[in-house]
Parts: structure tokens; sequence; C-alpha cells
């Protein structure tokens, strides 16, 4: 995070720990605003790379999963990058501004995704920089957030649509897919701040928790180191919300990819659950079906919702969910007991 960010968030009531935000002063009452109420989430913590050269759109769509043709000054799109066993190593959301492409990820794989991208340039005109501690970036979310941005920005323009980018000043403003209206930001400090005050009139700070579980409830799978290279694509359902392009072309894994496609054997998937306990889970813990012996799934996400229970999406062997599922092998449905919760969209 820059300094004069961190200040300036200071400024506005912004609490740290061991340099990480951790609430705007009322962790509790802050848990408890999304997805109703509007927010303001600073996400310094997350990872940006950008990707610029001549050759940077021919190199991103002979790595990528979808089709990087796609990615405009006005329009952004998610992604992953897969191992050759088709294992999805880092997800990503990509946009791009000023002819450059920038995908944001996990802030634990940024040095490795970087390391490994840039193994495959060789000879082409590309460069790969992170640049995580140089753009501004924040959420914005709620019922009346996009009402309330036409209220800020010029002429009055909001991306109406999921995937729509909107440039303004040195700021690109992208609408994001969820059950309220969402936003990221990402800018440079002086537009940035102006925009994050604007918002706060009517909007309450809280911190990236609470956009995680925006992001849960959306169904909007985030790889991380922790489960990076564990599942396909298609167990993170990211073919059924637009980030996989099956017309596309090659790229790594795609030959195992497709094949899951066009075979019809995917026999696990992402949900979305409610567990029953206020610990979180860690990442890659492994939930349990009652009377089976193996484990029925792993956590992928998990944040205190604000019910003050555990929210999660969690990638689950299909034949397993409808029986009584529980964190606790011993005693699977009456301990940790787990509910399943619907998803803004259809797997089938």
């Amino acid at each position: 995070m820059r300094q004069n960010w961190k200040e300036f968030l200071i400024d506005n009531g912004a609490e740290f720990h061991l340099g990480k935000l951790i609430s705007f002063g009322n962790p509790s009452r802050e848990s408890r605003i999304p997805p109703q109420g509007s927010v303001l989430s600073d996400l310094s913590d997350r990872g940006i790379i950008q990707v610029h050269g001549k050759d940077a759109t021919n190199f991103l769509q002979n790595q990528l999963t979808n089709d990087i043709s796609r990615v405009a000054e006005d329009s952004h799109q998610l992604s992953a990058w897969c191992n050759p066993k088709g294992r999805v190593i880092a997800t990503f959301r990509i946009f791009k501004r000023n002819n450059n492409y920038y995908l944001t990820l996990s802030a634990d794989l940024v040095e490795l995704v970087i390391k490994k991208l840039r193994m495959f340039v060789m000879m082409s005109d590309v460069t790969i920089e992170d640049m995580s501690k140089s753009l501004i970036h924040f959420g914005y979310a709620g019922e009346r957030a996009a009402q309330e941005l036409q209220n800020i920005v010029a002429d009055g323009y909001v991306p109406a649509e999921a995937n729509q980018t909107l440039q303004q000043d040195t700021l690109s403003i992208l609408r994001l897919s969820g059950t309220v209206p969402r936003f990221e930001v990402f800018g440079e400090l002086e537009d940035a701040k102006n925009l994050w005050e604007h918002c706060n009139v009517r909007a309450a700070p809280v911190s990236s928790s609470g956009w995680d579980y925006l992001n849960i409830v959306a169904g909007l799978p985030v790889v991380s180191k922790a489960s990076s290279t564990a599942w396909i694509p298609q167990m993170l359902n990211l073919q059924v919300i637009d980030g996989v392009d099956f017309n596309k072309g090659c790229f790594p894994g795609q030959e195992i990819v497709a094949r899951l496609k066009y075979l019809g054997k995917n026999k696990r998937r992402m949900y979305r659950l409610e567990i029953n306990s206020d610990e979180l889970p860690e990442i890659g813990q492994e939930i349990y079906a009652e009377g089976e012996s193996t484990y029925a799934g792993k956590i992928l996400t998990a944040v205190i919702n604000p019910a003050g229970k555990v929210e999660a999406l969690a990638v689950m062997k299909i034949a397993l969910v409808d029986k009584n599922l529980s964190l606790n092998k011993s005693e699977a449905g009456e301990q940790d007991s787990i509910t399943l919760l619907d998803l803004p969209y259809s797997v089938e």
C-alpha cells in the first residue's frame, strides 16, 4: 500500500494491525452492513500485474482461458491461467487502460505468476511488472451505488452491465456482477481520493473482508496460493460466469479443460455454503459428508457473514452435496453443520 494512501485512509478512520487494514473503528457493525447498505472497501491487499508491449495481446491470448481480444478500454473480463494439467494457477480480473493490460489477483500469487509468465516471453515484445503498490484500488457497492456514481462522474454515465469499464481522468471504474451494483476502482492517488470522499458521503467504509463476502455472495472464485493448481476451471464454475472461452484457441491445459466440457464428466463444482460456526476455516480445509470416509469437498474462500456465521465458497463432489455436511469428520452432520446457499447463476 502506498504510504500517502494509507495516511489518507487513517485520516478517514482506518485502523491497521501488522500492516493490514482491519476496520474503520467498529468491526462488528461493519460486518453487518453488506449487502444491503452501501460500502467502500480498500482493496490494496489485492495484487495487480501490468502486461504491456506490442505483443502483449497475443502473449496473453496464448496463456489465459478467456479471449483477451474482448478486453478493451470499455470492457473487462474474468480469466484464469492453468498449468499443462489444466489446473488453475491463478484467477484474474483483466482490464485495459492506456493500452496496457492489468491483471488483478490474490496478492500471495503475484511473485509466482510474474516469474512463471516471464518464462514464456522469450523474444516477444512483452513486459510484465508488479503494480500492486502503484495503483490505488478500492471497491464501492450498494443498492444505490450506481445512482450515486451517476451524480459524481462526468456526464453522469455509469456502466450499466457487468464487465463494462468507465475510464475517467486517471481512474478505471469496473462494474462487477453481483446481487447489488458493485464497482472496483483503479487509478492514481488524487483522483482516487476525490472519488472515495464523494462516495464516503453515503457509504460506510469497511475492511476488505466485506468485499470478500460480496464476492462469495456473487459466486466469484478467487484462487490464492493455498488453492493454486488444486482445481480445473469447471470445478470453479468459470465456464458459467464467462471465465473460459472454448472457441478462442489453445492455452496451457486446454486439451484437458475441453475434454471435461465435451465428455461431460465433471464430478465437482463450486458451491456457496453457510457453516454453523464463527471460526473461520482455512483455505483447503476438508468438508465431510455423513457416512463417507473420504472428504466431500474443500474450502476455497470463507468470511464471517452479517449473521455472524461462516459463509464460504467450496469445491464439492456433486454426488455428495445432498448428504449431511460438516467440517467435523468424526461427527459429520452434527457439529459445524453446513447449509447450501443459492448462487446467483445456474450451473446446469
